[in-house]
């Protein structure tokens, strides 16, 4: 073999003529955002990028990739909210409050809408004015930038992101730009402040005053209170109990810009008092430390009748869906019986097409119907499923029959749907 053969060989294989080079893969990246997820509250969370003009729906399970994304329309002006009638959007952590469908809203609110928190505990501080931040859809083609500050969607996502919703709980982070970090930077200032809060609590449960407030920023208010009034309020309460017992768990800690919330549950005990809620603490960085800048309390008994007052709420929608069904049946409207069911609907061994034809038939074969229902209860399942039990008594102009029914209803965008019946009947039908 020649040089030049030799030569030839090497340069065509590529283990002698040098190293295959990798392909250069992007780093993993996650939202700076969401610093840590809470293990019993919602497992989503919005963000909104008003710079890609986007909104991301990410799971706790997987920061690396959002669930979904959708495209938004914000304030036409660019900046923070600071006051009313500024046409911006704000930028802060915000949570749904309430919940809206098209039958309640004026067109320009589209099929829903969820007005936001805005302005918060920390806006209010702040001196940050306005108010009627909400997400909602349109009747119109969306632009960019075209709000007088609410978020805006269009109809069809704003009823898909309704799944993704949890009133007072998941969390919205809207930002000018979405940070994104690599999730070893993240755990390490997740592991910062998990140290800070601990060591909080700490001092705090042990009545060591002067270093509990060195957690406290000196710009701190809470209560109507400064640093130093505050300081003495806690002095006279370490002085007055005997011992203090602070236990927090289900902590959640999210961010936007330079500002951490740390929201958790809070139980705080002495010899004679006993105390629960909700506990959301504001820090900013001082320099090189974290200080807590506001603090905010919601005592358990606020919570519960705020979580009745939302369940009161949402079974006297699902009556109302109820009294629907039942008087469309009653009247023979199939259209609007069958848009009572879901696609998935499963009865007796029949689907929704079977089902529709039986009650053709059934409707076809009696002049008139009579549906009674009464003893009604309604079981909330989780927020989107629930279950309901009744006593029906039937009655067509020559049959009857008495029993109990229970449904399986499911929320599909803003409607519930039925998705399964069961009849368990009283005594034996009869023909008249």
């Amino acid at each position: 073999m020649t040089c030049l053969t030799l030569m030839i060989v090497i340069l065509a294989v590529p283990e002698l003529s040098g190293r295959v080079k990798k392909p250069i893969s992007k780093p993993r990246l996650v939202p700076a955002s969401i610093i840590r997820w809470s293990e019993n509250n919602s497992p989503y969370a919005v963000l909104v990028d008003k710079s890609a003009q986007k909104v991301f729906v990410y799971h706790r399970d997987n920061s690396l990739s959002p669930s979904k994304i959708y495209r938004c329309s914000t304030g036409e002006n660019k900046g923070p909210k600071s006051k009313q009638n500024d046409r911006k959007t704000p930028e802060g952590i915000y949570f749904f409050i309430n919940s809206y469908v098209k039958e309640n809203l004026s067109p320009i609110y589209g099929a829903r809408a969820f007005p936001l928190d805005y302005p918060n505990p920390i806006d209010k501080k702040e001196g940050r004015e306005g108010y009627g931040i909400w997400f909602h859809g349109t009747n119109k083609p969306l632009k960019p930038r075209d709000t007088n500050g609410c978020i805006v969607l269009d109809n069809q996502n704003i009823d898909q992101l309704a799944d993704y919703i949890k009133l007072h709980d998941t969390p919205v982070i809207i930002s000018s730009r979405i940070e994104m970090v690599p999730p070893e930077e993240l755990k390490k200032e997740k592991k910062e402040l998990e140290i800070i809060i601990e060591e909080w609590r700490k001092a705090w449960e042990s009545k060591e005053i002067e270093r509990y407030m060195s957690f406290y920023s000196r710009q701190f208010t809470a209560q109507g209170k400064d640093w130093e009034m505050w300081r003495r309020y806690k002095s006279r309460l370490a002085d007055q109990y005997k011992k203090i017992r602070v236990e927090i768990n289900n902590l959640q800690l999210l961010r936007n810009d330079h500002l951490i919330l740390a929201r958790f549950n809070q139980q705080y005990k002495t010899e004679v008092f006993n105390s629960g809620g909700e506990k959301r603490l504001f820090l900013r960085k001082n320099s090189d430390e974290w200080k807590i800048v506001g603090e905010f309390f919601e005592g358990a008994d606020k919570i519960q009748i705020a979580a009745t007052r939302r369940a009161v709420s949402k079974t006297e929608e699902i009556k109302r869906f109820i009294e629907l069904w039942r008087k469309a049946w009653e009247k023979k409207d199939l259209k609007t019986y069958i848009a009572c069911y879901d696609t998935q609907f499963r009865s007796r061994g029949m689907g929704l097409k079977s089902w529709k034809r039986h009650r053709e038939e059934l409707n076809r074969k009696y002049r008139y119907l009579k549906i009674r229902v009464s003893n009604l209860e309604v079981e909330q399942v989780s927020y989107r499923t629930a279950s309901i039990t009744f006593k029906q008594n039937y009655r067509a102009d020559t049959y009857k029959d008495v029993g109990f029914k229970e449904i399986s209803l499911i929320k599909k965008g803003k409607h519930w749907k039925i998705k399964k019946e069961e009849w368990l009947p009283l005594e034996e039908s009869s023909r008249l």
